[in-house]
């Protein structure tokens, strides 16, 4: 298979993986606990921007502009998951981190779009890196804070937050070398979109994992 086709098959697979966990999350919504309600809220808001993004990729020539938006929406997102169900109560320097990031992106979502200071061929998406690097930041406090603690509950949400850390990792990696990717004329930006896409679709099917876990077995509790 053409390896611009399996990155293609891999997004769509990954929308189907999105329209499962939010089916999921509405069939069983009162019996889900406030986190997995909040990562059904998660899957929505991803594919309310998949939706976008393919919506303005048919009525203009580039859908750069989405990826801002995009970021300044889920990093407060993650400010509010941490703050609100992860960890033991709300930290006032991830929520100073987390309003910092979002003037950082307001700030260059208006100079790449709204003053067009930057010509697309050197846009580099800066915030989606912002974006990524707060939720490793949090991630990172989150094992700080269990590593502190000597209470049996030290472990709880241990794997979610691992994952979450490695996702936004990678993640952040792959974004990078964006504009080099833009750029290029090797064709390697296939290769690392494709696998990009795939963790993606990864990180998705855990999630949604744990909302069937919540749901279909009745078992709110994330080790």
């Amino acid at each position: 298979m053409d390896l611009k086709l399996l990155s293609m098959a891999i997004g769509h697979l990954s929308c189907v993986v999105l329209c499962i966990g939010i089916i999921l999350g509405m069939l069983f919504y009162k019996r889900l606990s406030g986190l997995h309600k909040c990562l059904t809220c998660y899957l929505a808001l991803m594919l309310a921007v998949e939706v976008a993004s393919v919506a303005v990729m048919m009525y203009c020539s580039s859908n750069l502009i989405i990826l801002p938006i995009f970021s300044f929406l889920e990093m407060l997102f993650f400010v509010y998951l941490y703050n609100r169900y992860l960890l033991p109560r709300p930290d006032k320097l991830l929520l100073g981190l987390g309003l910092a990031g979002a003037i950082f992106i307001i700030a260059e979502f208006l100079q790449n779009f709204v003053f067009a200071t930057v010509a697309i061929k050197d846009f580099q998406p800066y915030a989606k890196v912002v974006d990524n690097f707060i939720i490793v930041i949090m991630a990172l406090f989150f094992f700080y804070q269990r590593a502190n603690s000597f209470c049996e509950t030290m472990f709880t949400n241990f794997r979610l937050n691992a994952v979450i850390l490695i996702f936004f990792t990678i993640n952040a990696i792959m974004f990078l070398p964006f504009n080099f990717f833009i750029n290029d004329n090797t064709g390697t930006q296939f290769y690392v979109w494709t696998i990009n896409v795939a963790v993606i679709a990864l990180f998705y099917t855990y999630l949604v994992s744990l909302i069937y876990t919540c749901g279909i077995k009745n078992k709110c509790h994330i080790a």
